[in-house]
């Protein structure tokens, strides 16, 4: 049988509104203005162009860290 998650990836991002090089440790990371930048929940940062960012996310209304989101068993209970 094939499945699929049911848990949401959760993110934190920020649009860019200049160019920036940033170090990682797999390298330096460039976003021109518009790219987002995106933090996991496990701290990888990576870069999204803005299409594709709103494409794949949508905001959850909240200002809170990713840290302080305690996330529920996936069926919401």
């Amino acid at each position: 049988m094939l499945y699929r998650t049911i848990k949401p990836l959760l993110v934190d991002a920020i649009q860019v509104k200049e160019a920036v090089d940033i170090p990682t440790d797999g390298g330096v990371l460039h976003a021109k203005p518009g790219d987002w930048l995106v933090r996991d929940a496990h701290g990888n940062l990576s870069r999204c162009d803005d299409l594709n960012f709103k494409c794949t996310f949508e905001s959850l209304g909240t200002g809170r860290p990713l840290e302080e989101i305690i996330e529920s068993k996936p069926c919401g209970c």
